[in-house]
């Protein structure tokens, strides 16, 4: 009589946990190539840039993917964006770069945020795709600087710079000397008044040349002067919002995108702002670690610190 084996159970397999953010990543890939499914014949570059700023690294990093995607030169190219902006040397280098790869079509997508520096690069395509709620913004530069008085630093634009100088003046005019003499003296940096000051035209010039030679290229020389100063000098604050008919009323070819399009392109916004919630608790994680690690004594000495912090922002 032959003995029946017992049946050999099979050891479970652990299913391998699959890291959050790699699968955000994966999600903001298929939802790119989903774009480019849409625009038969167009080739599509993802500057999802949320966490990053525009800067020379960034530059390097993009002409390096596409010289390894399209060779030296393409001819049609959507270039989708996300970004809160950066150094506008390199932005202005970005734009340029990205003409040689949309020599016949070059378009900007934007689904939630091109603002600063950013907006000057998407204004350098022939035209600008943006959502309902999409945000360009003026191109006054953001100069950030230590307060040596204070011990503490301070971001301004140089448009700061003549309502500082005006108010000084009328305070002088209504007599109110002392007041005056003691805003005088908390100017930091008045040599340098001036370089920032000239900063502005940077940023003109440099968006007068772009839409002069691409987007406004049948408008009079006169009307893209106006563009430019309206974009760097007419706006009361950095952060002022620039929706698509905002962009449409300063005389930029911008449109909103279709039904189709918003539900590729804000399921990708959806998608960049959940990696960026996780990016967020990662590093907050890294930091409380980090920490664990310090002497007692500064531990002991951080609330007094953050309530000093706390201070000055609520004096600034």
């Amino acid at each position: 009589m032959v003995e029946k084996k017992a049946p050999v159970r099979k050891k479970a397999t652990k299913k391998k946990e699959v890291d959050p953010k790699t699968q955000i990543e994966e999600r903001i890939k298929g939802l790119t190539d989903d774009w480019c499914k849409q625009r038969e014949g167009i080739s599509c570059y993802p500057l999802l840039i949320s966490s990053e700023s525009i800067d020379n690294h960034l530059v390097n990093k993009v002409y390096e993917e596409l010289r390894q995607e399209y060779g030296s030169e393409n001819d049609r190219l959507d270039v989708i964006v996300h970004s809160g902006g950066g150094d506008i040397d390199a932005a202005y280098n970005l734009s340029k770069l990205f003409r040689r790869y949309g020599k016949e079509h070059l378009e900007f997508i934007v689904p939630r945020w091109a603002k600063s520096a950013a907006t000057m690069l998407v204004c350098s395509g022939d035209k600008i795709l943006m959502t309902p709620v999409a945000e360009l913004g003026p191109l006054d530069p953001q100069i950030t600087e230590m307060n040596v008085l204070e011990g503490r630093l301070e971001q301004f634009s140089p448009l700061h710079i003549d309502a500082t100088m005006s108010l000084i003046r009328n305070e002088y005019n209504d007599g109110n000397d002392k007041f005056a003499e003691a805003l005088l003296q908390r100017l930091q940096f008045p040599l340098t008044l001036g370089k920032y000051s000239s900063s502005l035209n940077i940023g003109k010039e440099y968006i007068r040349k772009l839409l002069s030679t691409r987007m406004l290229v049948e408008k009079s020389k006169e009307d893209v002067e106006d563009i430019a100063a309206q974009m760097t000098t007419g706006f009361a604050d950095h952060g002022y919002c620039i929706n698509v008919d905002e962009a449409q009323a300063l005389g930029l070819t911008a449109e909103e995108q279709t039904e189709e399009q918003i539900d590729i392109t804000w399921e990708l916004f959806k998608a960049l702002d959940e990696k960026e919630r996780i990016i967020r608790q990662e590093k907050t994680k890294e930091m409380e670690e980090r920490l664990k690690e310090l002497p007692k004594e500064i531990l002991d000495s951080l609330p007094e610190l953050i309530d000093r912090k706390e201070k000055d922002v609520k004096e600034i």
